[in-house]
């Protein structure tokens, strides 16, 4: 498996403080079957502002050294949303903004009370720049949750979504684990991530996600958001799985 949405590098976010606990954070995804990670600092988000991907990706070389590829640490960012990201994507190499694993998928957060107005236009010109936003944790949305409609029109113009294991298996409520099931029936999931930060706050939890995916939702659901997407999502390539939408066994 791959997890696109991992909090790894010590001391720039509110992932790992320490070299130790970064490289605990990760084994604990190789162990469970996990072979690569991509790290997703916050970026432009607060206090964490992160711009300069150079010093990202010394942090990645480190753990990558660290690790000895096991799993593999590869680059991202989790930029927080503001309209100013076209101009950002504009700046080429001189962006703070950096794809999945360089790819042309940037994955985007949204504030959790509600969905900016200005996201369908923006979408849609990141789209004519060759940028695909992946949607992070729609689910823990209130905008979403309410108005699902909402992130169908963005994925109708080309973002995809990505839920979080831990809501998946009820670990930020009852409302989050809904939206979950209520997403994936509209074929809006695209993949999951455990948006790991810590063994003992938000532990990677892929491996459980992915039996539950599969339990309700049939195997080839499981495959697709947990393998051939994440991998297509690397390559750079487009997703290949559209969704899940019928339960196992109907």
């Amino acid at each position: 498996m791959i997890d696109p949405h991992f909090h790894c590098l010590p001391g720039i976010d509110d992932g790992p403080e320490t070299w130790d606990e970064a490289v605990a954070l990760c084994r604990a995804a190789d162990a469970a079957g996990t072979r690569s990670v991509i790290a997703t600092p916050h970026v432009l988000r607060g206090s964490w502002v992160n711009d300069d991907p150079a010093v990202r990706d010394g942090l990645v070389t480190k753990l990558n050294a660290l690790l000895d590829g096991r799993p593999a640490v590869l680059p991202g960012c989790e930029y927080y949303f503001s309209p100013d990201v076209v101009q950002l994507v504009e700046r080429g190499r001189w962006s703070p903004l950096t794809g999945l694993n360089r790819s042309r998928y940037l994955l985007v957060e949204f504030p959790s009370s509600d969905v900016p107005a200005a996201a369908e236009a923006v979408f849609h010109e990141l789209s004519l720049l060759g940028v695909t936003p992946v949607v992070a944790h729609p689910e823990r949305n209130a905008g979403f949750v309410r108005e699902p409609r909402l992130l169908e029109r963005l994925v109708s113009r080309g973002a995809v979504a990505q839920i979080t294991a831990g809501s998946l298996l009820g670990e930020f409520g009852r409302t989050a684990q809904l939206a979950c099931d209520e997403l994936m029936r509209r074929r809006l999931v695209h993949l999951v991530g455990s948006d790991a930060h810590s063994l003992d706050r938000r532990p990677p939890r892929l491996v459980e996600a992915r039996a539950l995916i599969a339990s309700r939702w049939g195997e080839d659901s499981g495959k697709g958001i947990f393998e051939a997407n994440p991998e297509a999502l690397v390559r750079s390539d487009r997703l290949p799985w559209p969704g899940a939408g019928v339960p196992a066994g109907s």
